[in-house]
């Protein structure tokens, strides 16, 4: 029993005669006869009964009708699912972010693409950059975005590098200064990433090359809680703009102005996928988007960085 004899039994079933089953199937007549007769013998009964010219179903063909039928509903899902593939409408994606982009930035992006693709389903979890980057390698993760330090030959990376920036309270002195120097935070209370972190090395490294004095009051483990202090006029925090990409998704203008500080400070991250593995076309989906969204922190800073306060 093949599919072709499958198809043939089924349009008879449907239309209720052999003639109107050949034009549904674009065959002729005497070929669907054959296909029938041919499923009859192959099974070993009979499927219809033939009074005055017309057919008439057996019990039994009504038994294998349902089968069939069930069959040919399969078939149909699998077509559909096959062009929801195709079309980037059908799958499910795994997402490990470290904890600055996750806040907004990498959810934005995520809901965007969920509301674009509803049949889509997807996980995101906050992790530190060395754990997404250990649950990408073993591929626990289809897709990661976490702070590039060395290699891995499980995984492979498009890298980024993007200029730290300045956060300041909005009544702070030096928010009126188009561009902050580890001068002006001579002795400046300041908020830092703890000092295992790359960030806090460069700091040290640019103070102390100009002779300057850095003032750290306060040390988070991620760089969005050091924004809340910074609200609260407790100090001034170096930080990525990719968290400022996030922050300023959903605060209000008002108590932070974000300004360049130069000498650069590069923060270096980057999208993380499991080596020697194909990505799902949902995956480079993704990934696309989050590079453009990249890219246009990295190709248009001076709109975030006006944003809070006038210069």
């Amino acid at each position: 029993m093949n599919l072709r004899h499958m198809e043939a039994f089924r349009a008879v079933m449907l239309t209720g005669s052999v003639s109107q089953a050949a034009n549904q199937l674009f065959k002729s007549q005497p070929a669907v006869s054959m296909m029938i007769s041919s499923l009859e013998k192959d099974i070993g009964f009979q499927l219809f009964e033939r009074r005055k010219k017309r057919l008439y179903p057996t019990p039994e063909a009504n038994y294998v009708y349902h089968e069939v039928e069930a069959i040919f509903t399969r078939i149909n899902d699998v077509s559909q699912t096959v062009k929801d593939i195709q079309n980037k409408q059908y799958g499910f994606l795994r997402i490990g972010s470290m904890p600055g982009p996750s806040s907004f930035f990498m959810t934005d992006l995520i809901a965007d693409f969920l509301e674009q693709h509803p049949k889509v389903r997807a996980s995101l979890q906050t992790r530190t950059s060395e754990d997404v980057k250990e649950w990408v390698a073993s591929a626990q993760y289809d897709l990661g975005l976490a702070e590039i330090t060395d290699k891995d030959p499980a995984i492979e990376k498009e890298t980024f590098a993007l200029a730290c920036v300045c956060a300041l309270p909005a009544d702070h002195p030096l928010a009126d200064s188009q561009v902050i120097t580890p001068a002006l935070l001579d002795n400046e209370p300041m908020i830092t990433l703890h000092p295992d972190h790359v960030t806090f090395h460069a700091l040290q490294q640019l103070f102390g090359a100009g002779g300057h004095q850095m003032n750290v009051r306060l040390q988070t483990r991620f760089f969005i809680p050091a924004l809340r202090f910074v609200e609260r006029g407790l100090g001034v925090c170096i930080m990525d703009p990719i968290s400022v990409s996030s922050y300023c998704s959903f605060a209000q203008p008002g108590k932070i102005v974000f300004r360049p500080f130069t000498p650069e400070i590069l923060f270096k991250f980057g999208i993380l996928y499991p080596a020697d593995r194909p990505r799902s076309q949902i995956t480079q989906a993704v990934a696309e988007q989050l590079r453009k969204r990249i890219q246009a922190i990295e190709e248009q800073p001076q709109d975030m960085w006006q944003w809070g306060a006038k210069i």
